[in-house]
């Protein structure tokens, strides 16, 4: 109990990880486009974990997310589209024009 108010530290918890895995996609896809603007086509692989190792190794991003296996991604039409999002909650990406 909090200040009076009933906290279960499950609930928190849980909420924090969902609040992490979206900034983490929001952070992915800024650095799929960087990527994009830099190879002409998004990153060539499939999976979270084999885009966050492909983008870190490229130095794309900082750090790894703490739990890539919840993101999915897969390249579409010659890696020229994408679909990024969390494995329980996708976020679907328009293409470019």
């Amino acid at each position: 109990m909090v200040n009076g108010v009933s906290v279960k530290s499950d609930d928190l918890i849980a909420s924090a990880k969902v609040a992490a895995n979206q900034m983490n996609v929001h952070q992915l896809d800024n650095a799929i486009e960087l990527y994009y603007s830099d190879h002409d086509e998004y990153p060539p692989v499939n999976g979270g974990e084999a885009l966050a190792n492909l983008l870190l190794e490229e130095n794309y991003i900082r750090n790894k997310p703490l739990d890539p296996s919840v993101l999915k991604y897969e390249t579409r039409s010659n890696n020229q589209d994408y679909f990024l999002g969390l494995i329980e909650e996708p976020i679907k990406h328009t293409p470019r024009p």
